[in-house]
């Protein structure tokens, strides 16, 4: 998986959409913010990430490289929309909250706890209104 900085443009995947902004795309060489987070962002974000919405789907998986040994596999992405903007994060994320001490900038933590369920119409409808029109065209 590549590694892109928090809240810089996830430009990583084969969609064209410039809301996207990418969270917790991290690798060996990431620098990142480490610290706890509140039970009910983890519960919220977990909750998220067990079937995203996916509007395109993954070749392959990604193994955790921060992990030294059996590291966990992933293949799907996150999409959170929130003022403007849709971030993407791998599903990686919750692990990289619970084995790491990833701590994702205040703003991602605010879009999950605004969020929506997933496979809601009020999803579809946040995704449409920030600016992922391309998203979901791609997904149809």
């Amino acid at each position: 998986m590549t590694s892109i900085k928090d809240l810089e443009p996830c430009n990583y995947l084969p969609l064209e959409c410039e809301a996207l902004v990418a969270i917790g795309w991290l690798g060996s060489e990431s620098e990142f913010q480490k610290g706890s987070v509140s039970t009910e962002f983890f519960k919220k974000l977990s909750e998220l990430s067990k079937n995203p919405w996916q509007p395109v789907v993954s070749a392959g998986f990604h193994a955790c490289s921060l992990c030294q040994f059996e590291a966990p596999r992933f293949s799907s992405n996150l999409f959170v929309p929130y003022q403007s903007r849709i971030f993407v994060a791998p599903v990686a994320i919750v692990h990289y909250i619970a084995a790491h001490w990833y701590k994702p900038p205040d703003i991602f933590i605010q879009a999950v706890m605004a969020c929506p369920a997933i496979h809601t119409m009020e999803y579809k409808k946040a995704i449409l209104s920030n600016g992922g029109r391309g998203l979901v065209q791609a997904s149809a």
